[in-house]
Order: structure tokens, then C-alpha cells, then sequence
């Protein structure tokens, strides 16, 4: 870790597309880098999908994070799977939580069997992509909305192993990433592929400063995450309250050699908590309010210095976001 310090000013010019509208960076705060606020899936999708669509418990939900000194979030469900942009603002509104929605395509398991998403062309896929972040979200446009909400970044989600993803779609993610200046944050399956998502988009054009790896703490391999660091890429933890990945024997170490090769302008922390049992307001879950509570006490205690721990909890996807 480097020497105690105040952070630099963020720019006071640049914004981040909320679901209010633009909101200058420097004013935003602690941001949770990858959650889920409200999924509704549609008819026909399999059994076992997260379903987030009690609105009150969602509510009471970002009301506990905001009074924890939570200020933003990244909803990481794009349309098509249980998004709805309509009722994110009127979340938004409600509890003082800037959140951010994003575009782009999840696992195709989350999806009914004829969704049209997966027979789009790459251009038509594109344009989708393109449309959602520069003018609104399907939801909004649809109903002729006054003040769409647009998107703020790009999801692309990996499956197993990039060969076996659509390819087309990630393309068209890259593609409407190069036309935007949009971020792309790309979903792993526990870190798999990480050196060939990267090698795809350089390929694509977009270089490792406009993307984000999510779940790659799954893969605690700090040669790795330097190296995925130093390249330019944004590595998105979050495994923190999550047993079954033994965040005190992988996360934390990781973490901490990361602190000691200056590298935590390259890490997004988040908690990942697409589960109502996981939700302070209605389970005995940890909640939203984790991240400025528990994670930030945790990161402190262990000699992260106050602009580390700034950096890694919201400066540096923000910065990523506003780009």
C-alpha cells in the first residue's frame, strides 16, 4: 500500500449516465461496482433464475445503503432478462441512490427460449446497444417516455469459455463500445477466459482502458490480476460474503498483494447480492449497506490507506464510467 494521502480531485467536468440523467463524477461518492436492484424474469424463463421484484423490499434495501454512505450502484440487468428502467428511476428517486443500468446481453440461460436477442444480426445487436446508451432504454422508448432512461455501460457476458459465447453479440458490444465511449463490463464464469475476453477486444479495438472484468476474484491468481492490471483492465471483486469461494484464504490475500503492487487504481469492489435471502431488509443476509459498513472498515483495518479504499470503492469504475 502506498503512503497515507488525500485523493486527487476527480474531474468536476465529466458526468456519469444515471437513470436520472448525467450526474457529475466528482459529486457521486461510494459506488457498488456490480449489484442487481430489481429483476423480473419473463415468462418462460428455466427455473432457478434471481427474481428481485418486490419493489418495497428493494427500496427499503438502497434506503439502508444510502444511509451507510452508499451514493451509487451499477445494475448489472440488461434488457430483455428482468430489467425495467421505469421502475430503477422511481427507486432512484425514492432513496437518494444514483443508480446506473446498463445495456448489453447476460448468460443466455436467463433469457425465455424466443428471445429475439440471440437472431439479432451484429449490426442490428449494435444498434440496440447503441440506441439504449445515446437516446433510451427499450422500456422508456416504448411508452414515448418524456425523459428515457439511458444506459450507462455495456454488459457483455461470457459463458463457460468466450468460444462458446455469441460471438456476434460481442461483437456488437464492442462495436457500439468504440461508437459511444461507452465502458464494457464483461461477466466470467468465475474468472475463466479472462486473457482471451481481453485479446478479443484489443482485436476489436477497444483497448483494456474500457473494460471491466467482473467475478475475477473467482480466479485469485495475483500474477494474473497484476498483469490484467498493468494492461489496463478494471477488476471487478466480489466474492466477499460468499463462503463457498473462501474470500478470507483468496480474497483478501489477493487484495493485499494487489495493495502492495500499487494496484488499487485497478480494482472495482462490489457484493454481488442477486438474492433476497442476502438482503439485510428481508433475509439475515449482509445487504447493500456491507459495502460502506463492513468491506470499508475491513480495508482500513487491514492498511489500506483512505484514498485506496476511496479508489476501490467507487473512483475508479466511476472514472471508467464517465470516461
Amino acid at each position: 500500500m502506498i503512503s497515507p494521502s488525500s485523493p486527487p480531485p476527480l474531474p468536476a467536468s465529466k458526468t456519469v449516465s444515471t437513470v436520472l440523467g448525467p450526474v457529475p463524477l466528482h459529486t457521486i461518492g461510494l459506488t457498488d461496482a456490480h449489484n442487481h436492484v430489481w429483476i423480473n424474469p419473463p415468462a418462460g424463463v428455466a427455473p432457478g433464475a434471481p427474481v428481485l421484484n418486490d419493489y418495497g423490499a428493494s427500496l427499503r434495501e438502497l434506503l439502508l445503503f444510502h444511509q451507510a454512505g452508499g451514493r451509487a450502484l451499477l445494475d448489472f440487468q440488461p434488457y430483455g432478462c428482468g430489467r425495467d428502467a421505469r421502475l430503477l428511476r422511481q427507486l432512484a428517486r425514492e432513496s437518494g441512490v444514483h443508480l446506473i443500468t446498463c445495456t448489453g446481453f447476460h448468460l443466455r440461460k436467463y433469457y425465455p427460449p424466443e428471445s429475439p436477442l440471440w437472431e439479432l444480426s451484429t449490426e442490428a445487436a449494435s444498434e440496440l446497444f447503441i440506441r439504449e446508451i445515446t437516446l433510451g432504454t427499450e422500456e422508456t422508448l416504448s411508452e414515448r417516455d418524456p425523459a428515457p432512461v439511458q444506459a450507462g455501460f455495456i454488459k457483455a457476458a461470457c459463458e463457460a469459455t468466450l468460444e462458446a459465447s455469441p460471438r456476434h453479440l460481442f461483437e456488437a458490444a464492442a462495436c457500439a463500445a468504440r461508437q459511444t465511449g461507452a465502458m464494457v463490463a464483461v461477466h466470467t464464469e468465475k474468472g475463466a477466459s479472462a486473457e482471451q475476453i481481453v485479446d478479443f477486444f484489443h482485436r476489436q479495438g477497444l483497448p483494456p482502458t474500457r473494460l471491466m472484468l467482473c467475478h475475477i476474484d473467482k480466479r485469485p491468481d495475483p500474477l494474473l490480476h497484476q498483469e490484467l492490471a498493468r494492461a489496463g483492465v478494471l477488476l471487478e471483486y466480489d466474492t466477499f460474503f460468499r463462503p463457498q469461494y473462501h474470500p478470507e484464504e483468496r480474497l483478501w490475500p489477493l487484495l493485499e498483494a494487489m495493495g502492495k503492487a500499487d494496484l488499487c487504481g485497478s480494482i472495482a469492489l462490489a457484493t454481488d447480492l442477486a438474492d433476497l435471502s442476502m438482503w439485510a431488509s428481508t433475509g439475515k443476509g449482509p445487504g447493500l449497506a456491507s459495502l460502506p459498513l463492513i468491506i470499508r472498515a475491513h480495508l482500513l483495518e487491514r492498511g489500506f490507506n483512505p484514498a485506496e479504499v476511496q479508489a476501490m470503492l467507487g473512483e475508479n469504475v466511476l472514472q471508467r464510467l464517465a470516461g
